[in-house]
């Protein structure tokens, strides 16, 4: 059982926290007011990226559900081709260079914005025509549903990792007015897989302006700030700060008072522990396995309970 806990534990451990992803980050690649492009005119197309700070940082899964939703938006919506994709590395690289708009097509992907630039195997689970149908008619993009989706690679693929620029390529969206949203990631820390970080609720972040109101923008923050255009790296986050918990984390900056200590809870263990609130296995002195009674003490009661069984077999 103590075993089991343990495991239970190590799980929780390695799949939550902020490893070193620093945000989710928008930038116009395109304003279409001198692309030339009939119909486009007033719009602009926006690359969204995962930025990171090592090299070997990999994102594990794009994903939402009803607890954590994946969303975009925009006001006056998104702007899709016919011959383009839901997904950056389904378009057609032969046919963006004979038809330009294809080019500026609204999908997701991870790292490849089109065919050529496939390095790696990206996969899908829950994203289909039905989760794409509002996305797909100009619409938002939500995933809030119980069983949720999701765009996943292997450990080590190429298609997931930050490299040398630090980011990974997760969307494009063209837009009249900027897109917003929430994205959440499951990041391999350096790449290893026993650095498994899960960042829930994650803003579309804009590089600052002269109009930009600085301030958290992360909504896990204890100072999130709603109206905050442009974050300020103010962002204090609760969680366990006692480098000898269990569930220590590295990022929080202020105690919530959720340490977990492992160790024996058991007042009559040779090893008890005052300050342990998580049960661990217990260490009794010999004499201790005849106390019947549990009552810290080998007495004639526990004598009187001998007498009951003496003579049994204990194969009966």
């Amino acid at each position: 059982m103590n075993r089991l806990l343990t495991l239970v534990l190590f799980i929780f451990l390695s799949s939550t926290g902020f490893a070193q992803l620093t945000g989710i980050v928008g930038e116009v690649v395109a304003d279409h007011d001198t692309t030339g492009i009939e119909g486009l005119e007033g719009w602009k197309t926006y690359r969204i990226y995962a930025e990171f700070s090592n090299p070997l940082d990999e994102i594990s899964a794009i994903y939402g559900d009803t607890d954590s939703p994946w969303s975009v938006n925009a006001d006056g919506g998104f702007y899709h081709s016919g011959l383009g994709g839901d997904f950056g590395w389904t378009v057609n690289a032969t046919i963006v260079s004979f038809i330009p708009e294809v080019a500026f097509d609204s999908w997701f992907t991870l790292h490849a914005s089109n065919s050529d630039e496939v390095n790696g195997l990206a996969n899908t689970i829950g994203l289909n025509e039905s989760t794409f149908s509002s996305f797909n008619s100009g619409g938002d993009f939500e995933i809030n549903s119980s069983i949720g989706a999701s765009i996943f690679t292997l450990a080590g693929d190429p298609m997931g990792q930050a490299g040398a620029d630090l980011r990974v390529l997760i969307a494009q969206l063209t837009t009249e007015n900027p897109p917003t949203g929430l994205f959440n990631l499951q990041v391999f820390g350096e790449g290893m897989q026993n650095q498994s970080y899960n960042h829930v609720g994650l803003p579309i972040a804009y590089p600052s302006t002269g109009d930009d109101v600085l301030g958290c923008t992360y909504p896990s923050g204890v100072n999130y700030n709603p109206d905050a255009t442009a974050d300020d790296g103010s962002c204090e986050f609760e969680g366990c700060t006692d480098t000898l918990a269990l569930n220590f984390d590295e990022h929080a900056t202020l105690s919530d008072e959720s340490c977990l200590y492992l160790g024996c809870m058991d007042p009559f263990g040779i090893d008890y522990d005052a300050t342990a609130n998580v049960p661990g296995m217990c260490i009794y002195s010999a004499a201790c396995a005849s106390d019947f009674d549990s009552d810290g003490l080998v007495d004639v009661t526990d004598l009187l309970l001998f007498f009951e069984t003496y003579g049994y077999s204990c194969g009966e």
